[in-house]
């Protein structure tokens, strides 16, 4: 048979239907993430949670952003070797989660969604964990098992512009997908944004980030690392002015404006929703403004009452004043005092020769006013509608 012959020969079809059939025996990803999904719900919730659709796509970091919706809870995934993935779980799902784990039961959704909290994502976590945990150790191609291998969870994030700011990596594999929970009672989508990770290291070290002597790496990125150098916008404000409106629309640059006294030790520290993160007192340091952020004391929030925390209750410590002989008795020698039977009284005759202090700017008795005369008594009503008495 030449080259040319559009017929495949027998060898040719042999090998492509033993690759057909070694790859429907395979386990891949989608696969993987299918059967762990249904075990997590038994295993874990004890609960039936089926996958009806799933859908693996690579796409870019820009796409993946645009995905994210704030309705949805919103988690950041902590991976090996400092890699950060994102996960996207819908409202009903959380809600049919967090139902199963307090109720023992799923029921349907009713009304409009409500705002993703902390303790929905901490509820959602040992989902995300199970599914990894079992998706990475059912996968059989080493590829897929680097991409899945452990992640875990991480944070819960409050918007997408947050979670953008920690995927840093150019292109992401995006699993998405639709569960079932309790036969049909809720349905939702599960998204995650996992970063592409390469089959080698063109530098010469392992992926699992040791270098060519097998050393790892001591210093290994994590969640808190990745956080702690995102950049936070903050707005200090130094106090609120009142204006009307036609002096606000004449204001050009160069004006000046009057502040109230006692501005700057009065500044508020903003985050861009509006929220007040705290206060301080606005200044300078080598030429440069700065702002000392008042940090409150920590008897505030944890009361000291022992004498052993007395150096942590940050207040000053007030000296024994020493009374002397004329200071105050000790009361527990009162008991031990005699009381006479009879309290000594003075006599009439010492209080008679005690002498008064003289009593002067009295006024004169003699200077009251006059009082007109009474009237006569003939002038009185007669009382003759008056009943009789009878004498007894």
């Amino acid at each position: 048979m030449s080259a040319s012959d559009p017929t495949p020969s027998v060898l040719r079809r042999k090998t492509a239907a033993g690759q057909q059939q070694h790859q429907a025996r395979s386990v891949t990803v989608a696969k993987s993430m299918r059967l762990s999904i249904a075990k997590v719900g038994l295993d874990v919730f004890d609960m039936a949670i089926q996958a009806i659709g799933l859908l693996v796509e690579d796409r870019s970091q820009e796409v993946c952003i645009d995905m994210m919706d704030a309705a949805n809870l919103l988690v950041l995934l902590d991976g090996p070797q400092g890699r950060v993935g994102a996960a996207m779980i819908d409202a009903a799902l959380v809600g049919g989660v967090i139902q199963q784990q307090t109720m023992g039961r799923v029921v349907p959704s009713a009304g409009a969604p409500r705002a993703m909290t902390v303790t929905d994502a901490a509820m959602c976590a040992p989902l995300l964990d199970a599914l990894f945990d079992k998706a990475s150790a059912a996968v059989e191609d080493e590829a897929d098992r680097l991409l899945l291998r452990g992640f875990t969870f991480g944070a819960r994030s409050e918007e997408p512009r947050l979670v953008g700011m920690a995927l840093e990596d150019a292109e992401y594999r995006v699993i998405r997908l639709t569960l079932d929970l309790a036969k049909g009672v809720r349905q939702g989508d599960l998204v995650l944004f996992l970063p592409l990770v390469a089959t080698h290291d063109p530098d010469g070290g392992g992926l699992d980030g040791s270098d060519e002597e097998g050393e790892a790496d001591s210093n290994p990125r994590n969640m808190t690392d990745v956080v702690m150098h995102l950049e936070a916008e903050l707005m200090v404000q130094l106090c609120h002015v009142r204006m009307n409106l036609s002096d606000l629309t004449s204001l050009a640059p160069g004006d000046t404006v009057l502040l109230p006294p006692g501005t700057f030790p009065a500044t508020r520290i903003m985050a861009q929703s509006g929220k007040c993160l705290g206060t301080g007192t606005l200044g300078q340091v080598d030429g440069q403004r700065a702002l000392k952020i008042d940090r409150e004391p920590a008897h505030a929030k944890q009361p000291q009452r022992r004498l052993s925390d007395q150096p942590d209750v940050e207040m000053p410590a007030v000296a024994r004043i020493d009374m002397g002989q004329g200071g105050v008795p000790d009361m527990t020698d009162m008991a031990q005092m005699e009381m006479p039977d009879t309290m000594p009284v003075a006599a009439p005759s010492e209080i008679e020769d005690m002498p008064l202090p003289p009593v002067d700017n009295l006024p004169d008795l003699n200077a009251l006013p006059e009082l007109d005369d009474l009237p006569d008594l003939a002038d009185l009503p007669d009382l003759g509608d008056l009943p009789e008495i009878k004498s007894a």
